[in-house]
């Protein structure tokens, strides 16, 4: 009789209605709870080295318009609501237009609420928000390389870290608006990538939907990552393509959504001034293909900052990026180089190469600010690497790993080499960017660092200029007021043999020789900033006062009424006229225009008091 076989099959187990599918478990990798909390503390502690220098510094280039002179910043928290009715920069200049960014206005006012105008309260939360940015990032790329040890992910983010084109950023208040839009936006894919691969909770998308809106909130160059949260979808899952299109389809809706709110708020999307060469110099080329050749060349420029960090500066305007044609080696190169990329990336897209997807991180989020479309107020700036230096940070991670051949699928790699690299290049960068923030200590560092790293920028020289004539102001040795009032000439001088049209130098020149009592050097230089800009309504104004001042009113009420012509409303020019013409007993004429100054500004006192002489002295002419 033929033995029967034993049954060593398990029997099926009955399926339950309605249960849950298993849960996916994250692969750890040696990643546990505690060495995680350890990296989270260490990146914390890290950030706060590198930038803990920056927290004693003052407020610096352009911090003003978003903390001391913005008006609605000033109210605190009662300001939040004007800060969401209105464009970023109304508070400070009454300007409706060009940028929608209520988020970042908002932690400033927060902070005056509680802390006062205390530049070091904001640089502090300047730190802070970066360190949590930097926490985020690590969190969000163990989640993207979940099957690759951590030690990637922790390379990328230390990278990110450090770099220190990041330090315009993180040291300068006004810049907190891209610490946060990045901030949100990788928040915003760790949550979406929490649902979607962890399966939890549904409010976890939802979330991920309002930390999007609150990054293009805070500064609207993230908008790409509406891109972007797709292209991770389908670089680092097995998601098809139907399922990662659908997914971005509320995050590009939010982009439309913000897009509504903002042609609501601003009456204007873009610049209500025209495009001026100083503010960015690819406006200076003659052609749109020097144009073109111009805006490829400073992409070039880009990149070499993200591979040589040394030489960092605050102002790229005019004229310290040329004008280039097509025909220039620098030029050709960048498009040899940007070609390479590009067709390196599309070669590995079907692939999935990580490199690829940091390459396409890269080119997506300097689409916004590389003037290639849309032309900017500005023709470069480390802060427009901010977010997308995160694409580099992931190329060279990347590029590190597989050329030291470390295998990062297996528990406990082989790393004594990687961290004698990361190491020389963590130190570096250190070493960099803790010496950068001193820089930013306050107006005076960060001119002076700028006219050395920034030699062919008319708008550096003219900065330190300025600093150097406020310096002299507040200085009482006569001796000293003497020696900052020349250096600012020497500057101003330097800004306008770069750019000979520059009014803003000129009349600022004019200025620092009023401020030395040089009353005809003062009018020479009023006079050439009323030339080179007709419009240039505070030349007209100070010109105005010097010709009064030496008693030639008639000379005096002809240029007071110049200016007039290009604003007629206002008080200062109207009150002038009114006073010069009280002082060669025009009274009628006086009192028409005193008239309309307390009309426009009723609280003028000066105005008034001569308004009643004015009319006491027609009474008498009239008896």
């Amino acid at each position: 009789m033929k033995p029967v076989a034993k049954n060593t099959a398990k029997p099926l187990q009955k399926k339950q209605a309605g249960n849950p599918p298993p849960k996916k478990t994250e692969p750890k990798l040696d990643l546990t709870d505690a060495k995680k909390w350890a990296i989270i503390i260490g990146l914390a502690v890290f950030t706060f080295i590198l930038y803990g220098n920056s927290i004693g510094n003052n407020y610096a280039l352009d911090d003003d318009i978003i903390t001391r002179h913005n008006e609605f910043v000033q109210q605190g928290i009662s300001g939040i609501g004007h800060i969401f009715s209105k464009g970023f920069l109304y508070g400070f200049n009454r300007a409706n237009d060009q940028s929608y960014r209520p988020i970042t206005l908002t932690s400033i006012a927060i902070e005056k609420q509680f802390f006062g105008n205390n530049p070091h309260v904001h640089h502090f939360f300047n730190v802070f928000w970066y360190a949590v940015a930097g926490i985020f990032l690590f969190l969000t790329l163990i989640k993207i390389f979940r099957k690759t040890n951590y030690v990637l992910s922790l390379l990328i983010t230390l990278l990110f870290i450090a770099h220190p084109v990041h330090t315009e950023v993180v040291a300068n208040i006004k810049s907190r608006d891209e610490i946060l839009s990045f901030m949100f936006c990788i928040m915003a894919v760790y949550f979406s990538l929490q649902y979607y691969l962890y399966n939890k909770p549904r409010y976890f998308e939802f979330l991920s939907w309002v930390l999007f809106f609150l990054a293009i909130l805070s500064k609207e160059t993230v908008l790409m990552y509406a891109v972007i949260i797709p292209m991770i979808f389908y670089f680092f899952t097995d998601f098809p393509l139907r399922k990662v299109l659908i997914l971005a389809i509320p995050f590009v809706g939010l982009v439309g959504f913000y897009m509504i709110i903002r042609g609501h708020v601003l009456d204007s999307i873009t610049f209500n001034e025209q495009m001026e060469v100083i503010n960015n110099s690819i406006m200076a080329a003659k052609t749109p293909a020097d144009k073109l050749a111009t805006t490829i060349f400073i992409l070039g420029k880009y990149l070499w900052l993200l591979f040589v960090p040394l030489s960092l500066t605050f102002d790229y305007s005019y004229k310290q990026i040329p004008i280039v044609t097509f025909s220039s080696p620098e030029t050709l190169l960048v498009i040899v180089v940007y070609t390479g990329l590009i067709g390196y990336a599309l070669f590995r897209l079907k692939r999935k190469d990580p490199v690829s997807f940091g390459i396409f991180y890269y080119i997506t989020t300097m689409i916004l600010v590389s003037n290639l479309f849309v032309k900017i107020g500005s023709t470069m700036g480390e802060r427009f690497l901010f977010t997308s230096s995160l694409g580099f940070c992931i190329v060279i991670g990347l590029l590190i790993i597989r050329l030291l051949k470390i295998k990062t699928d297996t528990l406990k790699p082989n790393l004594t080499t990687l961290y004698a690299v990361a190491g020389i290049i963590l130190f570096a960068y250190s070493i960099k960017t803790i010496a950068r923030n001193s820089d930013w200590k306050d107006n005076y560092t960060l001119f002076e660092a700028g006219v050395i790293d920034s030699p062919n920028s008319a708008r550096a020289h003219q900065s330190m200029a300025i600093t150097y004539t406020d310096t002299a102001n507040r200085t009482m040795d006569p001796i000293a007021r003497s020696i900052f009032f020349n250096k600012a000439i020497k500057e101003y001088n330097a800004a306008l043999q770069i750019l000979p049209s520059y009014s803003e130098a000129l009349y600022n020149k004019g200025w620092n020789y009023y401020s030395m009592q040089n009353y005809d050097s003062a009018a020479a230089a009023f006079e050439k900033c009323i030339k080179v800009s007709p419009t240039y309504i505070s030349a007209y104004q100070d010109l105005g006062v010097i010709y009064f001042n030496k008693k030639d009113y008639p000379k005096a009420i002809s240029i007071f009424e110049a200016g007039l012509t290009i604003n007629p409303n206002d008080a200062d020019i109207c009150g002038n006229i009114g006073a010069a013409f009280y002082n060669i007993s025009k009274y009628d004429s006086a009192i028409v225009y005193l008239q309309k100054t307390l009309k426009i500004n009723p609280d003028m006192s000066n105005a008034k008091e001569t308004l009643i002489k004015a009319q006491n002295a027609l009474r008498m002419l009239n008896k």
